[in-house]
Parts: structure tokens; sequence; C-alpha cells
């Protein structure tokens, strides 16, 4: 996947490279992004490898069952 202003989410790994892109792209490290939200490090570096739990996975795929798809993009300021 190359870095974009959008990225569509089939996987798991394509959720984990959105995050990693769209973190990167705000300056900000793994480990500001970890302190944030109450994780560490390790965990956020793990989510940008795209491993999630099962139930992702599952997720993706009912949604592309029932002819949806998931894109992730930059939140507009309003």
């Amino acid at each position: 996947m190359t870095p974009s202003d959008e990225y569509r989410v089939v996987v798991p790994k394509d959720l984990g490279a959105a995050l990693k892109y769209f973190r990167s792209a705000s300056g900000v490290s793994q480990a500001a992004v970890a302190d944030r939200v109450g994780l560490t490090q390790s965990y956020v570096s793990r989510l940008e490898s795209g491993e999630f739990g099962t139930s992702v996975r599952q997720i993706l795929r009912l949604l592309r069952l029932v002819g949806c798809e998931v894109v992730v993009k930059r939140a507009t300021r309003g």
C-alpha cells in the first residue's frame, strides 16, 4: 500500500498501515501515542504491524460480505 490521504482497509494489515502512516505524518512517536491513550509502545507497534484480534478480521470479512468497505482518512475539521 502506498501512502495516501485515504486507506482502503480489506485486511487488518491495511488498518495497521493506515495507523502508522497517519501517526508518522502527524509527527507523533509510537511512545507518545501509547502514552496518550494508555497503551504500551510495543502494543502500538504490534497494531501498526496489523496484529489485531480475530474480531477485527471477522468484522472486515462480514462488511465485505454485505458489500461494504472500510476507508480510513483524516477527519475534517468543522
